[in-house]
């Protein structure tokens, strides 16, 4: 399947779009849980042989990475699901979950990790280095940096955080496991366990890669503030609109990636008509549909409301059943 920026979709509804996003992300992440677990076996093959802390840390490292493209693969799956009666604005809070279960398994990883190479720091080990061994984690140094790529590129067509942040953690990989080559050459030169210490230091890496993720997706869960770009975005769009003065109490509503709904009360002039509010708010509405994909509750309320044409408050909602 092939899925063109998200930008670009205008012609297809919101939910074709989530349709498509959801399927395409689950591709991604299946393919990066396959090359992923072809990098733990790889590594742990090299850990092994050398008998390397620091090699044995990096491949416990892509294979959290698996677990965690995994998680995430279902999280897609899930949340692409269209809204029902028991969940009228859909699943796609589901990802939000995934993110947080990648990052139970990124850290319970990186505390393993830590407790294997801190044991190797305290009773070091002699590490046997050959140049097999350096050809086989430069291939897997290539192989994270072209993942980078391919995930970064995946996120330009779905802009999705997760992806966004796979593409961060597969160039870091790509960091780590370069700083573990180099360790090699130092290893020779001196008795100090820097093969154990590149452990130790992968591990904080995991750790801090693990938080991170886990403070994201508790953020969506527990309803963040909103970017100012957005509401910004929003308040231009319906101060545009013919006939509407005023605009306070914007809020909005995340349920997920393109499943965001906003609320907000709008001032139009006393003097207005109600046929003539009517058309100004299902205008507004609209136009926040068609440039942000975005469903919006307008609630009209008058400038002067000691005027005889007083309208009490109304909200008005664009249905999609109604066109």
């Amino acid at each position: 399947m092939c899925l063109r920026s998200v930008s670009r979709l205008s012609h297809l509804d919101k939910e074709c779009i989530i349709m498509q996003r959801e399927q395409y992300g689950v591709l991604v992440c299946l393919a990066g849980v396959l090359c992923n677990l072809v990098l733990f076996a790889t590594k742990l093959a090299i850990a092994l042989a050398v008998n390397s802390a620091a090699v044995f840390s990096d491949a416990f490292n892509n294979l959290s990475d698996a677990g965690a493209s995994l998680a995430l693969a279902a999280g897609f799956y899930v949340a692409g699901k269209e809204p029902d009666q028991r969940h009228p604005f859909g699943y796609g809070r589901v990802e939000y979950i995934a993110g947080l279960v990648v990052a139970c398994l990124i850290i319970i990883t990186g505390l393993g990790v830590g407790k294997f190479a801190l044991e190797r720091f305290l009773e070091p080990q002699p590490v046997d280095v050959n140049p097999f061994v350096v050809c086989g984690l430069a291939c897997t140094i290539v192989a994270k940096f072209l993942m980078s790529l391919f995930y970064r590129q995946a996120n330009k067509a779905i802009q999705s955080t997760a992806i966004q942040a796979g593409a961060t953690d597969n160039f870091s990989d790509a960091v780590v496991t370069g700083v573990t080559l180099l360790s090699f050459t130092i290893t020779g030169f001196t008795v100090f366990p820097v093969d154990a210490a590149i452990g130790v230091a992968v591990a904080g890496v995991i750790l801090f890669a693990g938080i991170k993720t886990a403070r994201d997706a508790l953020g969506h869960l527990l309803g963040r503030m909103e970017t100012p770009g957005i509401e910004q975005q929003i308040r231009g769009i319906v101060l545009a609109t013919e006939g509407i003065e005023g605009m306070h109490g914007l809020t909005v509503h995340d349920y997920g990636p393109f499943r965001k709904y906003a609320s907000a009360h709008i001032e139009l002039a006393a003097s207005m008509k109600f046929p003539e509010v009517h058309t100004a708010v299902e205008q507004a509405i609209d136009s926040v549909r068609q440039i942000l994909r975005m469903d919006i509750v307008l609630l009209p309320e008058p400038l002067d409301a000691t005027s005889e044409n007083f309208l009490p408050p109304l909200a008005f909602r664009h249905q999609e059943s109604s066109r």
